[in-house]
């Protein structure tokens, strides 16, 4: 059979078509970009003809895929061999199997607007470059540009599932998660204000942009507001309005007198701001 174990995936009409797609559409995406896209290219192999698989024209599938590990070439990897492990036997009767001959796998760095692409023959050698919204291709992928787009896929996996065909959600382990999630994330906090804000924020500055408010979202869906208060806390004197998700973690904690004192004191330094006029309403309404 032609399909993967616990994966859907989508048939191209023409051979790379999804990439070709996406590198279309690198300068159009806005936020944090698209999923991760996985394509695979296979071929069939008749039981009784020579097993060249290099005689054979491939036939493209591709499925985009939420919390994959992709901090490197070597993790990327490790997702293809388990989709490789996941490809179906053919049955006993069948005249043939699919064999996966290509697998390219792409993340959108968001930071720097160009797409991370790792990509395996088999057999044959890992291949690793990134492509910008002109077409342009670089061979050589810096680390710096593998952590962004790392974090940029782990924020990805906190948003609600995209509408797409095919789309694969794998949970993380929570601990690995978490202690490089936050670490990303207190590297290239100041970098955060070029993803922009999420759909439902319209307040300006940086507390609004997808990664503060995906970080003070994350901290409050695990019951974590100490946490919230001890990462946002070192960056207020930078940025005031932080205060907000300060404030909304210390509400959380049941110390209103604390959260009142830090907005007063932010407000003084930005009095202009609505969002901490807002959080300290919210603050004497409870």
């Amino acid at each position: 059979m032609e399909c993967l174990d616990s994966t859907q995936e989508n048939i191209e009409k023409a051979l790379g078509e999804a990439l070709t797609a996406r590198s279309i559409a690198l300068d159009y995406y806005t936020g944090l970009g698209p999923p991760d896209l996985c394509c695979l290219d296979k071929v069939y192999l008749r039981a009784w003809l020579p097993p060249d698989p290099a005689t054979v024209p491939p036939t493209g599938y591709y499925h985009w895929v939420v919390g994959v590990e992709c901090s490197c070439p070597a993790a990327v990897s490790a997702y293809f061999d388990s989709l490789l492990r996941a490809q179906a036997k053919a049955s006993w009767y069948a005249s043939g199997e699919y064999k996966v001959v290509k697998a390219t796998f792409a993340v959108y760095n968001a930071l720097k607007r160009v797409d991370v692409r790792c990509e395996a023959k088999f057999p044959g050698k890992v291949r690793t470059y990134m492509v910008d919204g002109k077409g342009s291709c670089t061979e050589d992928v810096p680390n710096q540009v593998w952590e962004e787009a790392y974090l940029c896929s782990m924020l990805r996996s906190q948003q609600p599932l995209a509408s797409l065909p095919s789309i694969k959600f794998l949970p993380r382990n929570p601990m690995a998660f978490d202690d490089i999630f936050i670490t990303l994330a207190d590297r290239y906090f100041w970098q955060g204000s070029k993803l922009g804000n999420r759909p439902d924020e319209r307040s300006d500055g940086d507390h609004a942009n997808h990664l503060t408010a995906t970080l003070a979202d994350y901290f409050a869906a695990n019951f974590r507001p100490d946490n919230a208060v001890s990462f946002f806390s070192r960056f207020i004197d930078r940025e005031p309005c932080l205060s907000v998700h300060v404030a909304k973690a210390l509400m959380r904690m049941g110390k209103a007198a604390r959260a009142e004192e830090i907005l007063k004191m932010s407000i003084g330094k930005n009095p202009n701001s609505s969002a901490l006029h807002v959080a300290m309403s919210n603050v004497f309404l409870s």
